[in-house]
C-alpha cells in the first residue's frame, strides 16, 4: 500500500470511531447515567446517601466528554481533503509523546496553513515502527518535520508563512 492510501485508510477510520462513538456510546452512558441517577436519587431520599447515584453523574460526565472528543475529531474531516487533494496546505508534521502514569502515548500532530492541529495516534506492535510516520512525510513532503519551541512560536505567530520563515531560517 502507498503512503497516501496509509494515510487517507487511518484518517477514514479515525472519523468513522468518532462517528460511532456519536452515534452510540453517547447515547448509551446519557441513558445509563439518567437511569442510575434517578435509581440513585430515589435511593438517597428514602435512606440517605448512596454511590448508585454518583455511578449516575459520571456516567452522563463520561457521555459528555465522548460527545466532544467526537465532535473535536470531525474536522478530521479537514484533513481527509488535504490527504487526497491538497497536500500543501499541511505545514507542519511532528512526532508528540505524552506519558500518562508512566505509560507512553505517541501521536504524530499535523498543522495545516490555517492554524489547525490534527491528532493522529501511533500505534506500535511489538516493537515494530509504525508505517504512519514515514507515510505522512511522504503523503506531504512539503511539510517542515519535527518540533522545536521555536517552531512552535513561529506557527502560532502566522501558520501561512511558517514554511517560508522556516526556510529563511535555515
Amino acid at each position: 500500500m502507498d503512503s497516501k492510501s496509509i494515510v487517507i485508510q487511518r484518517i477514514e477510520k479515525k472519523l468513522a470511531a468518532s462517528k460511532r462513538t456519536i452515534k452510540v456510546w453517547v447515547p448509551v452512558c446519557l441513558v445509563a447515567g439518567l437511569a442510575f441517577g434517578i435509581w440513585g436519587y430515589q435511593q438517597m431520599t428514602a435512606s440517605g446517601p448512596s454511590w448508585i447515584f454518583g455511578v449516575g453523574v459520571a456516567l452522563i460526565v463520561i457521555a459528555m466528554a465522548l460527545l466532544y472528543d467526537g465532535l473535536t475529531n470531525r474536522k478530521d474531516k479537514f484533513l481527509l481533503e488535504y490527504a487526497k487533494n491538497q497536500p500543501a496546505k499541511i505545514v507542519w508534521i511532528y512526532h508528540h509523546i505524552l506519558r500518562m502514569n508512566g505509560v507512553p502515548q505517541e501521536s504524530m500532530m499535523i498543522g495545516d496553513d490555517e492554524g489547525n492541529i490534527f491528532k493522529m495516534p501511533i500505534v506500535r506492535k511489538r516493537g515494530q515502527e509504525d508505517e504512519l510516520m514515514n507515510a505522512l512525510v511522504n503523503t506531504f513532503p512539503q511539510a517542515v518535520i519535527g518540533f522545536s519551541h521555536d517552531l512552535k512560536k513561529l506557527y502560532a505567530r502566522n501558520p501561512k508563512q511558517f514554511r517560508e520563515q522556516v526556510m529563511q531560517q535555515q
